[in-house]
């Protein structure tokens, strides 16, 4: 009895093993090829050790006309006994498209380098446009030379700016029209922003818009004999704002910074002879406006808004901006963002964005300094925007 129960043992072991594979493919050996329109990897079945793969047919198995296809190194292969100890090998190369480029040539390279030789730098194909940011000039400031040193300073920087056209003009930069931004914080008001203020301040606030509107009219005048185009945008800052206990209590748009330009705009179109090819884009009770430049979504806010996640200037916008983008609003949309409030130079590209922090032309800030131990020296700040992004960025002096 117990022979024939052996005997039956034996049987079932037999089919048991006829039903399974004879081996097992390690994963990522499984015959076949994978395939993303150029290239792919080809794996074989097993064969015998010393058998080589022949790719031609290889590839026809795989429906791969060998005439337009090929494997090329690195070549792997794979080694194993099947269950009567015979060795097999299987081979895993990488399939191309015959014709595509698949890398470099060393020595092309380095003869290519060693055949260089200086040549001239071809101008910008498309049109150009000079930007100019007027950023917190705060009239009527009586610190680090009051509002005298200000005025001063702008002017300087009417011809400064002119100087520099004819320099960017000169070096090949197509210039076609001049980007003016008033990005807020143009006077300093009189009460309601910090303690000392009404006490320091040299001018009082009529005063303070006055000089203001006519320096805008100096430089426009003077600019717009040498642009063909001149597009003046302005964003209210919050030195701007009517305030009543340190809080703003109109509109948004209720701002001397806008109503400067505003009233610049009507001074202008009394002579279209030569203020005609002068524009005007100005918010309504916005904070933000958006031009499009030679393609570049330039972007402009005074930058007080930005209050939030951040302990710089940049990571503050940044977190801002993204709010911005996540709500659908124009400003979100900015390739190039530029603001102003934080005095400094600062410029900061990630990915297609740039964010431009302009520099101020006030005389400075003792409680800054007295703070954070440093001086941020006055400018105006300078770049260009054509079909390529902004480039030729410069602070002008604006010393005479």
């Amino acid at each position: 009895m117990s022979d024939i129960l052996d005997e039956i043992k034996s049987v079932q072991r037999d089919m048991e093993e006829t039903k399974r594979p004879r081996r097992q493919h390690p994963e990522g050996w499984e015959p076949g090829i994978t395939w993303n329109g150029n290239e792919g990897t080809v794996t074989t079945m097993g064969g015998p050790l010393d058998q080589a793969a022949d790719w031609s047919a290889v590839l026809k198995v795989w429906g791969l006309d060998p005439d337009h296809f090929e494997v090329v190194e690195p070549i792997l292969f794979n080694v194993w006994g099947n269950p009567e100890g015979v060795p097999n090998r299987q081979w895993k190369g990488k399939v191309v498209r015959k014709g595509v480029e698949r890398g470099v040539d060393l020595n092309e390279l380095i003869d290519e380098i060693k055949k260089h030789k200086p040549g001239k730098v071809s101008a910008f194909a498309g049109d150009t446009a000079l930007v100019v940011g007027i950023s917190d000039l705060q009239i009527g400031k009586g610190e680090g030379g009051g509002s005298a040193g200000i005025v001063k300073r702008f002017l300087a920087g009417i011809d400064e700016v002119e100087a520099r056209w004819k320099e960017l003009a000169k070096s090949g930069r197509k210039l076609d029209r001049l980007v003016v931004l008033g990005l807020g914080d143009l006077v300093e008001s009189c009460d309601g922003h910090y303690a000392m203020q009404t006490f320091q301040n040299d001018l009082d606030r009529r005063e303070q818009v006055k000089v203001v509107r006519r320096l805008i009219v100096k430089a426009l005048t003077s600019w717009a004999k040498f642009a063909p185009k001149v597009i003046v945008a302005a964003v209210p800052g919050n030195h701007g704002e009517n305030r009543r206990g340190g809080q703003a209590y109109t509109t948004f748009g209720d701002n001397d910074d806008v109503a400067i330009f505003e009233q610049v705009a009507e001074i202008v179109s009394a002579n279209p002879e030569a203020y005609g090819h002068v524009s005007f884009v100005l918010p309504s009770n916005e904070l933000t406006l958006t031009l499009n430049i030679h393609g570049n979504i330039l972007g402009i806010a005074h930058g007080h808004q930005a209050r939030r996640s951040g302990a710089t200037a940049s990571a503050k916008i940044k977190s801002w901006l993204k709010d911005q983008a996540y709500g659908m609003r124009k400003i979100g949309d900015s390739t190039i963002l530029v603001t102003g409030h934080y005095h400094h130079l600062s410029v900061l590209t990630e990915g297609v964005r740039t964010h431009i922090q302009a520099p101020s032309l006030d005389g400075g800030s003792q409680w800054f300094t007295e703070t954070a131990g440093v001086h941020s020296a006055p400018g105006l700040l300078t770049f260009t925007v054509s079909e390529y992004g902004w480039d030729d960025l410069k602070v002008l002096r604006c010393v005479s």
